[in-house]
């Protein structure tokens, strides 16, 4: 009888130990899914940022301007000749 309560136990501890082995492999292989679709997503929100700033190049520049008070505000290039400026 102890010798059946024995090998009982070891069993149990042997079942105990294999299935911890694997739920912890499982939790690798989860965990490395999602590392694997941070750095995904990491990498697409840097390219955004990098798409994102040269909208802003674009938008600040003064040929965008230009366009934008032409197209938008009627508003026409003086040349430097006829802009005359009062003294201070």
């Amino acid at each position: 009888m102890g010798r059946f309560v024995l090998t009982l136990c070891a069993l149990v501890a042997v079942t105990g130990l294999a299935l911890w082995y694997i739920w912890q492999g499982w939790q690798i292989t989860e965990l490395s899914s999602k590392v694997i679709a941070s750095r995904l997503e990491r990498d697409e929100l840097l390219a955004q940022r990098d798409r994102l700033k040269l909208e802003v190049i674009r938008v600040w520049s003064l040929e965008h301007i230009e366009r934008i008070a032409r197209e938008r505000l009627g508003m026409k290039k003086i040349p430097p000749k006829t802009l005359k400026l009062s003294p201070p």
